[in-house]
């Protein structure tokens, strides 16, 4: 029943937040090319002079529509394969252009279906000479309406698209996560939960936390120049960087890695994930994308007033900047008014902040909108499926009309 649910609210979803005018230009423009295709294919086709101009065009247009039909799959399987409608809000306009690439064949069936009537038929076959000649006729336009039918089949080569899911290459998402004592931690750690569940195998995950005690906490540096000078991730007591070949792997251990932290030391654990990284030569890896979401509820206590005073920020090494741009660090900020000095210079460098304030909703909003281009959204195919299983079920149950002659 959840399945089922989710099926028709992620339509819901789809048209609410869909692209108005590109919902309706792109129906248009598959209507338009059904229609240019019906023309083209008239004159390609070979004449037969037992099948009058009715019925090729009634054949035309079917066939059209299902040509058009099979190109909305294909681009809908690809864009999904490629994560290309993340953020674009354009699958409500694809579901509906695809049903309406199923309705045109539909009615032109039943159309083409009406001419079998004894004083119809002769419209779409040839004017029999004889009564043997019209009994013959009726198994001829049968058949040719049989075979009209076949093209049904043809949509579901789009499908094929899909296998370009295969190479959809690897993402790195990098999780500094706050786990100090003022942070809602249920509320994180659920929506955390939730959100690795809804990535793709393709993503590799860092997730790090602000894990010490506090005699480490006390060897913390209260200059951002010296943890920019630091070289080595073991050279930083505090924190720990956890990595995940999948979310699958980050959602069944990620909870056990969470212990006690005293203090925010942001800043410091955040540089140390950047050495871990280094260091494990994923800098060196050709990853598709990469993320950076520094997940906490407050500031720095420990490099607040340096941070105050000075202009040196994290994104003043080159290193770092290039590796984790600006515009691909998103902080999901827990504290209620998100005026601390981290969050304003993370914000003031270009990086998105996205407010959480408390409910598991909220969190989930953020790291949805942090990770929209991560992630797909598997009910755009399963929509599509359904689509052309049941357009081509209708179509080929519509059967003509018994007639004698």
């Amino acid at each position: 029943m959840d399945a089922i649910k989710h099926f028709f609210l992620n339509f819901w979803q789809f048209a609410k937040e869909a692209d108005i005018l590109w919902s309706i230009l792109i129906p248009i423009i598959s209507l338009v090319a059904i229609w240019l295709l019906t023309f083209i294919i008239l004159k390609l086709i070979v004449k037969t002079e037992r099948l009058r101009t009715v019925f090729m065009i009634h054949r035309a247009l079917i066939i059209s529509s299902l040509l058009v039909a099979m190109v909305l799959v294909a681009m809908v399987c690809y864009c999904w394969s490629k994560n290309i409608f993340a953020g674009t809000q354009l699958e409500f306009a694809f579901i509906i252009s695809l049903i309406l690439a199923f309705i045109v064949p539909i009615v032109s069936l039943i159309l083409l279906r009406g001419y079998w009537e004894k004083t119809k038929v002769n419209e779409i076959t040839q004017q029999p000479v004889s009564a043997v000649q019209a009994q013959n006729n009726i198994p001829f336009i049968n058949k040719a309406f049989a075979k009209t039918k076949i093209w049904y089949f043809v949509p579901f080569i789009g499908f094929l698209f899909l296998m370009f899911a295969f190479n959809s290459g690897k993402n790195l998402i990098s999780i500094v996560y706050d786990n100090s004592t003022s942070m809602n931690g249920n509320n994180a750690i659920g929506a955390l939960t939730q959100t690795f569940g809804t990535l793709d195998n393709n993503n590799e995950i860092i997730f790090t936390t602000l894990n010490n005690r506090n005699f480490e906490l006390a060897t913390c540096k209260t200059n951002i120049g010296n943890i920019m000078a630091i070289k080595q991730s073991n050279k930083i007591k505090v924190g720990s960087c956890i990595p995940y070949n999948t979310p699958y792997e980050a959602r069944q251990n990620f909870q056990s890695t969470i212990s006690e932290a005293g203090g925010s030391p942001i800043c410091e654990v955040t540089w140390k994930m950047w050495l871990f990284t280094k260091e494990n030569n994923k800098e060196n890896n050709e990853y598709k994308s990469k993320l950076l979401i520094i997940i906490t509820d407050g500031d720095d206590l420990l490099v607040k007033e340096d941070l105050q005073r000075n202009k040196k920020f994290l994104f003043d090494d080159t290193e770092f900047a290039e590796y984790y741009t600006p515009d691909n660090t998103y902080i999901v900020d827990y504290s209620a008014d998100g005026n601390g000095v981290v969050i304003e210079k993370f914000r003031n460098y270009g990086a998105t902040i996205y407010p959480a304030v408390t409910s598991v909703d909220d969190f989930l909003s953020a790291l949805d909108n942090a990770l929209i281009s991560f992630k797909k959204n598997i009910y755009l195919i399963v929509w599509t499926i359904v689509i052309c299983i049941l357009g081509t079920i209708i179509g080929l149950v519509i059967t003509p009309k018994k007639i004698t002659i």
